[in-house]
């Protein structure tokens, strides 16, 4: 589907549409709304869920990674609602970074969120919106829960299918194998378990399910980039573990596509600061991102 859609500003109860947010399942959808406030600033209104399976709260607080995805939907929201950039388009991430305040995170009290959308560096071509960075504020119950910032690009399908060189098919995807034992990476489902043992305590395959309901929605010719931010963010937890662990920021950066067929390795080790991990993949030799994720000051890689 080509079509621009031109979503009418104001706030429901119910979650915009998923094609807006690029979500297959209607409870994937955080957004219910948005707002222009300024030439290039916005107000997106949402509702985390009170009940999911994959974005359940842990140790009393909301996933960092629901705060995450809440700040990518809103974007790519943004920039078909408001900029009419066509539904068959790509959103591309060159880098996502955040931080975030457990405090304002506690699972405890209103699931509604406000989003403030800050678009800046926007790039035009032939009319169209075609790159942009985002800063989004996620505000809940008065209070600033996280703030994230990213680089992302925008791609027509004829353009897209010339950068992927005929990768834009359903490719052969390798069976994902056992996972790690799911509460060494903080979560409670074997399904959500990304990372599978390797030769090293620090060293992973990333497990690709494509039957996630959650992380592969709808067909996909690569490993989505939140596929990468949670791998990076359990192989950081096996680290800083066995304590409970809620990054307090990361890092994310994406210097190529992570391709089906060929095994992604996770490497994770102690950074600079006594709080901090760095994760990196790798496939065939390539790095495929760079992820650096802080824990709260207090913590430290065991």
């Amino acid at each position: 589907m080509s079509d621009t859609y031109a979503l009418v500003e104001g706030t429901t109860r119910a979650a915009v549409p998923g094609e807006l947010v690029h979500r297959a399942r209607p409870r994937d959808v955080v957004p219910t709304g948005w707002e222009r406030r300024a030439e290039n600033r916005f107000l997106v209104s949402g509702i985390w869920p009170a009940d999911h399976g994959f974005f359940a709260p842990a140790d009393g607080l909301h996933d960092a990674l629901l705060l995450v995805e809440s700040m990518r939907q809103s974007t790519i929201l943004i920039g078909h609602g408001a900029y009419g950039v066509p539904l068959d388009h790509h959103f591309l991430m060159g880098s996502l970074d955040f931080t975030c305040d457990p405090t304002h995170l506690r699972a405890a009290g209103s699931h509604e969120v406000e989003l403030e959308v800050s678009l800046s560096a926007t790039t035009w071509r032939a009319g169209r919106l075609c790159a942009m960075d985002s800063r989004v504020t996620v505000r809940r119950e008065g209070g600033t829960a996280g703030v994230g910032v990213s680089s992302i690009r925008i791609l027509s399908p004829r353009t897209y299918a010339r950068l992927r060189g005929g990768r834009t098919g359903a490719l052969r995807t390798l069976p994902p194998g056992a996972g790690v034992p799911p509460h060494t990476v903080g979560r409670t489902r074997p399904q959500d378990v990304l990372l599978a043992p390797a030769s090293r305590s620090d060293l992973w395959q990333l497990r690709v399910d494509t039957g996630h309901t959650t992380l592969y929605q709808g067909p996909k010719d690569h490993i989505p980039g939140m596929v990468l931010i949670e791998a990076a963010r359990q192989a950081a937890y096996t680290l800083m573990g066995p304590a409970a662990f809620h990054p307090a920021a990361a890092t994310n950066s994406f210097a190529r596509y992570a391709e089906f067929g060929e095994p992604i390795w996770i490497e994770a080790r102690p950074g600079q600061r006594r709080n901090t991990v760095v994760v990196t993949g790798r496939q065939e030799g390539e790095e495929v991102f760079r992820s650096s994720v802080t824990a709260p000051e207090g913590g430290a890689v065991r």
